[in-house]
């Protein structure tokens, strides 16, 4: 089956590539700079050309989409959604928990209803409602925490704090979500598309995120331990528990996963062992 993966530039894209590239997929990828996605025209003569059979959107996904990528998200979303709608292509339409607002609830389903907080849960949003109206073959994936050795995400953020000298590392014990390896999120999206390619009707909103879910806190401690294990956590350093929330970030990012688990038999993996080989690679990629 020939693929169309939009956005392999950031972190979520090259993990996506790298195990699409396992599988025996003819993957495509344009260069993002040479082709106006919110220009429906071009568009639509560059997916006839090419002819792929599903695409995967992931332009201007990032961990924290600046305004750009703000502007860019629906924009595209809905241009894509029209251009395969008219061609009967199917679409993964990758989302974010950030859709959802500063409720007290500590999980979220799939019918929950999305209330976004910042600029990017808003261009998420838009996004969906854009895909949901435009395509009937679409799954409309939301992640939640990210985490890697490679670009800005949770785990990245954290290790540059606490490698930066300042000591304190602030972190909040109110924010929960579910640390989630971006090869496991690759992993999952490639499981959906070999499904789809064999034939799965199983379209909507799905959610997907790691077992044990955990507070921000949480997290960051279990980060600590890892580097006092591998000896490589720096002197001073100390967490500073925050009970404050944060105005733009949901306070949960906790996602069920039922309809995948229902839809497709995807089950949710622990975060926990990715933790050690993420940190090690992170630690080489800093000593150069």
């Amino acid at each position: 089956m020939k693929l169309l993966l939009t956005d392999a530039s950031h972190a979520l894209g090259k993990a996506l590539e790298h195990e699409l590239e396992r599988e025996p997929f003819a993957l495509i990828m344009p260069e993002s700079a040479r082709l106006n996605w919110t220009d429906i025209g071009e568009v639509r003569a560059w997916i006839e050309h090419q002819r792929p059979k599903l695409v995967i959107n992931t332009l201007g996904w990032a961990d924290r989409p600046d305004s750009a990528h703000c502007s860019l998200i629906p924009r595209a979303a809905a241009i894509l959604a029209q251009v395969c709608e008219e061609q009967r292509l199917p679409m993964i339409q990758l989302s974010s928990y950030q859709v959802f607002g500063g409720d007290n609830k500590s999980s979220h389903a799939e019918k929950d209803e999305p209330m976004p907080q910042s600029e990017a849960g808003r261009a998420w949003l838009a996004a969906e409602q854009a895909v949901n109206e435009a395509l009937s073959k679409r799954l409309i994936l939301r992640l939640s925490w990210m985490i890697g050795s490679y670009g800005d995400n949770r785990l990245t953020r954290l290790l540059g704090a606490i490698f930066s000298g300042q000591g304190a590392v602030p972190v909040h014990t109110r924010l929960k979500g579910s640390p989630t390896a971006l090869s496991d999120a690759a992993r999952v999206i490639v499981g959906v598309v070999k499904q789809i390619d064999c034939g799965a009707e199983n379209w909507g909103v799905m959610h997907y995120a790691s077992r044990e879910p955990c507070s921000e806190a949480d997290f960051a401690e279990k980060v600590i331990g890892v580097l006092r294990q591998l000896d490589s956590l720096p002197e001073g350093v100390e967490l500073t528990k925050l009970e404050s929330l944060p105005p733009d970030e949901p306070i949960s990012a906790v996602l069920g996963g039922r309809r995948l688990r229902d839809g497709f038999g995807v089950q949710a993996r622990a975060w926990e062992p990715y933790l050690v080989p993420m940190i090690k690679q992170w630690l080489h990629q800093r000593r150069g």
